[in-house]
């Protein structure tokens, strides 16, 4: 038995991803209890209806702009993200600064992260 199985998983990455066999494929295997993301285009979609195809409870956290401000809203997100996952799933083009972000993020809380391939 996995050590996360059925347990919390985050999933983040970046909006201009379509599709990812990889993220599909660990999310089965992972059996998560439940899925947090940040509701966004992109990999946050890709989760979203994986876990709404299979029925696993989805939490989808928005940046709080009114409270902190444009600048810093989706960092204090990405990181509320990262508190509720015994484990974080990250598919990067490379690029993306909220990505990159919510990776630091993991790393800093000392959250486990995989770190999946791009189609």
């Amino acid at each position: 038995m996995e050590k996360h199985k059925n347990k919390t998983v985050a999933v983040v990455g970046s909006r201009g991803v379509r599709s990812c066999a990889a993220l599909t494929r660990r999310l089965a295997e992972l059996e998560p209890a439940e899925v947090v993301s940040g509701g966004a285009a992109g990999v946050d979609a890709l989760a979203a209806s994986w876990a709404r195809n299979h029925g696993v409870p989805l939490t989808e956290l928005r940046p709080d702009y009114a409270t902190h401000g444009p600048t810093a809203a989706t960092h204090v997100r990405n990181a509320e993200i990262v508190k509720r996952a015994a484990l974080v799933l990250v598919v990067w083009d490379g690029k993306s600064k909220g990505t990159l972000s919510t990776l630091k993020a993991a790393r800093r809380l000392g959250r486990p992260v995989e770190l999946l391939p791009l189609d």
